[in-house]
């Protein structure tokens, strides 16, 4: 049998397979009653996360603001080759 061949019968046999599949089960529509058991989209629970959360995210992004801060004045130091470098080091220590 030339791969062609093949191919094809495995390629209908497949199709039929997922057809099989697809048709076998049924509607989700159908069953109105495992919806009514679903929770509900917006909870107690989930608002009091999503305020903690949202507290914790502030509070990182603040954070990343003052290491922004420090990094750049690190920066600014290690480039600066100037007589001011030994002032500014001074500076920051007292």
């Amino acid at each position: 049998m030339p791969a062609e061949v093949g191919f094809l019968i495995g390629l209908l046999a497949g199709a039929a397979g997922m057809w099989l599949v697809l048709y076998s089960r049924p509607a989700a529509a159908s069953e109105p009653a495992e919806a009514a058991t679903e929770t509900p989209v917006f909870s107690f629970e989930r608002e009091l996360e999503t305020r903690r959360l949202a507290a914790e995210n502030a509070a990182l992004i603040t954070q990343m603001e003052d290491v922004r801060e420090r990094l750049a004045t690190l920066e600014r130091l290690a480039i600066d080759r100037s007589t001011r470098l030994a002032d500014e080091i001074e500076a920051l220590r007292a």
